[in-house]
């Protein structure tokens, strides 16, 4: 039999890193074995889930690639749980207290967890609490849900946190009275800080959609999360289709897990230089257009080209995406951020009379790549008697605002024909505005 596991998270806020963890390894066992990942929305208490979670836990498990075969959410499914409800209650295995439905633990007795990964684990049912499992206001609480759900929707295994070990015996239990099969449990290791503590804000980002806003990638973030808990030899890289190959339970430890940020971030250098500029261009398209350096209109209409050509320049010195987003904006923004002392450094008016001259080269070019660019500059500067690092910096300066970026020909190709004149013209522009004193010293405000 394939087998089917849950992702079942509470929409209460965005998806955790810690979360996301358990979404691959039950996402990873379903299509190692040819089974079924089912999303399941766990939004029994109305009174924290909300609709916008529901749309950002989707959101987020999309950006990672982790599809979904089967879609349910709990409140669209209270006749079940009100039926198993009333049948406990009908025969004496739940009672009614002050409006509420509670469970009744059987006395004296044990119950046996018989973990996959743990082992077995021995609860007494002396120290174990009756529990509610409808509440006053006729909404039904997670560790009855959950176990109705899961009979139904024929989950084989319950591959879920390590927090929700002591919540089994209360769940197999009810499991029992209703007559339904126990599915078998592996309860995931635990993730600390580099401290050993558990990981929270205050040790840094803590959800998907932090990383991804921070220039972190899918497949970096997938790679460092499968390797929490999960290891395969010595080796640290893995393509998803190795993680869909390799990964196995049986090579899921027991001890806690370090969430150790530099790890991550060299593996997400690792897959910005790696991948392919293509797909790498188009997560460029959505990071622009959420730090606002471009509408969603103007992102829309940058040509992937562009975007793959950015990557490719300046993936070898950025870290994450933002990092190289950071450095490229200047190709897709014209609201150019001076550098005040570069302007003053190199757009001077001794610059002026070759930067006019190399305007009017440029423009009568027909074919606006890098190598040409860089014969007709050169060819140009050689009938002037000048040299090219006379005028690089201060092409460069006139081009991004900075004085350091890629090389002075390969920004103006992807910077494009109309978008480098343009640029080189305002250069001239600064230069016979920006010198009030007359001391030959270009300012910008």
């Amino acid at each position: 039999m394939k087998p089917r596991v849950r992702f079942a998270p509470a929409p209460t806020g965005e998806l955790h890193v810690g979360g996301a963890r358990t979404a691959l390894f039950n996402w990873l066992f379903a299509r190692h074995h040819g089974g079924k990942f089912i999303l399941r929305i766990e939004d029994t208490d109305r009174s924290r889930s909300t609709e916008e979670s529901i749309e950002q836990i989707q959101e987020a498990l999309r950006w990672l690639g982790l599809d979904w075969d089967e879609y349910y959410r709990q409140t669209e499914r209270f006749p079940l749980y009100q039926k198993a409800a009333e049948r406990l209650l009908a025969e004496g295995k739940a009672y009614e207290q002050e409006g509420a439905w509670w469970f009744r633990i059987p006395k004296p007795g044990t119950t046996v967890v018989h973990d996959l990964l743990l082992g077995d684990v021995t609860y007494d049912h002396e120290l174990i609490k009756d529990f509610v499992i409808r509440r006053s206001n006729g909404s039904f609480t997670y560790n009855f849900a959950c176990v109705v759900d899961d009979a139904d929707l024929g989950i084989t295994h319950v591959i879920r946190a390590n927090e929700h070990l002591n919540n089994t015996p209360r769940q197999i239990l009810v499991y029992r009275a209703l007559g339904l099969e126990v599915p078998r449990f592996a309860h995931l290791p635990m993730v600390l800080s580099k401290d050993r503590t558990k990981l929270s804000k205050r040790h840094g980002a803590t959800s998907v959609f932090e990383y991804r806003d921070r220039g972190v990638l899918p497949e970096a973030l997938l790679n460092f999360l499968v390797r929490l808990g999960w290891s395969h030899g010595d080796q640290e890289i893995f393509s998803k289709e190795e993680m869909i190959e390799l990964f196995d339970l049986k090579d899921v430890g027991v001890s806690a897990a370090v969430f150790d940020e530099e790890k991550l971030l060299w593996l997400n250098q690792h897959y910005l230089k790696s991948g392919d500029p293509k797909r790498l261009g188009e997560l460029l398209r959505g990071l622009l257009m959420r730090q606002g350096v471009v509408s969603q209109d103007e992102a829309e209409a940058i040509p992937l080209g562009k975007l793959a050509r950015a990557i490719e320049l300046f993936r070898e010195r950025s870290k994450t995406l933002v990092e190289l987003a950071e450095r490229a904006g200047f190709i897709f923004s014209d609201r150019l951020e001076y550098d005040p002392q570069g302007v003053e450094k190199f757009l001077t008016p001794e610059k002026r009379p070759l930067l006019e001259g190399l305007v009017k080269e440029l423009a009568q070019m027909e074919e606006f790549t890098a190598v040409e660019v860089e014969r007709v500059t050169r060819s140009y500067l050689a009938r002037e008697g000048s040299k090219l690092g006379e005028i690089a910096q201060t092409c460069r300066v006139a081009l991004t605002g900075k004085t350091a970026g890629p090389g002075l020909f390969e920004t103006m190709e992807v910077l494009g024909k109309d978008k480098t004149l343009a640029r080189l013209g305002k250069a001239i522009e600064l230069i016979d505005k920006g010198d009030p004193d007359g001391d030959g010293r270009t300012r910008v405000a």
